[in-house]
């Protein structure tokens, strides 16, 4: 039986949600799928990175904490806005995490001046709107919904995945079978 990984695109803002998102990758991890996020590996990286990393995964998942994050050189939208908005373009199947005020209380943070304040609202209005919701009170939500959630994005007929060379059907043998059905068509249709 062929399994197949999914490619998860974390996104997020990064300081504020550091624990949030460590959970989400390790949840992603131990249900055998490949967690994503520029923020993982650069600390600030070109918009075609960004969009081919979305592009070749197969399931977004935001995090949203209480910042809007850093803006584009245009500052019309934040990168974790313009993900939301890239991932949704491109087709990707979304659903979003939102830390609730209570749990936010409790971070070692003072977040009382928010840069963005109405920007954010009205980003996170958009979001839960458009996208199922979950609320996290405390990261061990991330990993149960993941939990809960991941084997019915995998078992997904739309969404590829990755899979395994041992579990590819042997490619000399379609070769194979693809130049009989050719011949085949070609005896059928001579003109062509």
């Amino acid at each position: 039986m062929r399994r197949k990984k999914l490619q998860i695109y974390i996104s997020s803002t990064f300081n504020d949600l550091i624990e949030e998102r460590h959970t989400a990758v390790e949840a992603i991890l131990q249900a055998g799928h490949i967690p994503a996020g520029i923020e993982q590996f650069f600390k600030e990286s070109p918009m075609n990175m960004r969009k081919r990393w979305i592009d070749e995964s197969d399931v977004y998942i935001l995090i949203l904490g209480e910042f809007y994050g850093l803006t584009l050189p245009d500052e019309s939208k934040s990168y974790t806005h313009w993900e939301y908005e890239y991932a949704g373009e491109a087709g990707k199947p979304r659903f979003a995490f939102v830390v609730t005020d209570e749990a936010l209380r409790q971070k070692p943070y003072d977040f009382t001046a928010i840069e963005y304040y109405q920007k954010f609202q009205e980003f996170k209005q958009t979001v839960m709107e458009q996208v199922p919701i979950y609320y996290v009170e405390d990261v061990r939500h991330i990993k149960m919904v993941l939990r809960d959630q991941l084997p019915e994005y995998a078992a997904r007929d739309d969404l590829y995945g990755w899979v395994s060379g041992k579990d590819v059907p042997d490619v000399q043998k379609l070769l194979e079978e693809n130049a009989r059905l050719k011949a085949e068509l070609e005896k059928m249709n001579p003109a062509n």
